[in-house]
């Protein structure tokens, strides 16, 4: 039967051999530096907070590209490129005036937000989503939509 032993620790001192990488050329020198500089994680600066007032602007302007009475390319430094070529391929929605109701905001991560919202047109209400991440230039929204009511027919019956 073999019993179990403690080995002793080996003795650790990282900054023993110090004295080899200082070549001082006859000079004195106190180098107090260690041989490797320890990785630091550098502390990112927490973002600014995304205002509610900048969303609802940015949907109230985006509502209007999408209906026509403005110009798409007012929108384009709001919106990042990709949601700006998508809007660009959208048929306006002429027959409609939105008028922007409520608007909320969700962080769901240091450098993302969802924001959600109602906007009424013609006696309907429409919902509105998008989200916003904060990129080189500024917080822009990444995705934006209308979420657009059932038709009567496929609604459920109220009991």
């Amino acid at each position: 039967m073999r019993t179990a032993a403690l080995k002793p620790l080996r003795p650790y001192e990282p900054l023993r051999d110090l004295h080899r990488f200082a070549d001082t050329g006859g000079q004195l020198a106190l180098n107090l530096l260690p041989a490797r500089i320890p990785a630091v994680p550098l502390r990112r600066k927490e973002p600014e907070p995304l205002p509610t007032a900048r969303v609802r602007a940015v949907f109230a302007a985006l509502l209007d590209a999408r209906t026509g009475s403005r110009p798409l390319s007012r929108v384009q430094g709001m919106v990042h490129p990709r949601l700006y070529r998508y809007l660009g391929g959208c048929r306006p929605l002429r027959d409609l005036r939105f008028t922007l109701r409520s608007v909320r905001l969700c962080r769901v991560a240091p450098d993302a937000y969802e924001a959600g919202g109602t906007a009424h047109a013609a006696g309907r209400t429409y919902g509105l989503v998008g989200r916003f991440e904060l990129l080189e230039p500024g917080w822009r929204c990444v995705m934006f939509d209308i979420v657009r009511p059932r038709p009567a027919a496929a609604r459920l019956p109220v009991r």
